[in-house]
């Protein structure tokens, strides 16, 4: 009985240590992104968001912002939600989303919910990253739009849309 104890927090004591104690790279990649703040600033009736200075807008239409990267890689959208989810719906929001697109693409990933913030990654047919999420600001008021961009441009693009969610602010 004594050994399978001493087992056990030897077990323990491992994922503890395996976890760094919240420290290094998993820390890293909780802590908030920075809002761009040196961007083009987008005006809804509802919100504003900030996104690269490089990039050009394509549509824009009351509460509806479409725009792509310089080199037209990586294309956004990004629209006003008035009657959302709430923060405590988005689990059961993001499994809904899978579960729908499931026939539409080759891939799709766990969806992950921080906080205020779901995000369903999917990969369609062609092997394009389409990164669906919804931002809820205020109840059950907030954003929701993608982030595509071939696989090669992914990293890029997440941390644009990671900025990108940092600068939305309602009206």
């Amino acid at each position: 009985m004594k050994k399978l104890f001493l087992i056990a927090v030897a077990a323990l004591s491992l994922g503890l240590v395996s976890c760094g104690g919240g420290e290094g790279k998993a820390s890293g990649e909780a802590q908030k992104a920075e809002a761009i703040t040196d961007g083009n600033t987008f005006e809804g009736k509802n919100y504003t968001v900030t996104y690269p200075k490089d990039w050009k807008e394509t549509m824009t239409m009351d509460d509806v912002l479409n725009a792509k990267s310089a080199d037209d890689a990586i294309e956004f959208s990004i629209n006003f939600a008035e009657d959302g989810p709430t923060a405590d719906q988005l689990k059961t929001t993001g499994d809904g989303v899978k579960m729908m697109n499931k026939d539409d693409y080759k891939e799709i990933g766990e969806p992950k919910v921080d906080g205020n913030k779901l995000i369903v990654r999917r990969v369609n047919n062609e092997g394009k990253i389409d990164t669906w999420f919804n931002l809820v600001l205020d109840g059950k008021k907030g954003v929701v739009g993608t982030i595509k961009a071939p696989a090669d441009k992914e990293a890029e693009a997440e941390k644009a849309l990671e900025s990108i969610l940092a600068s939305v602010k309602m009206k």
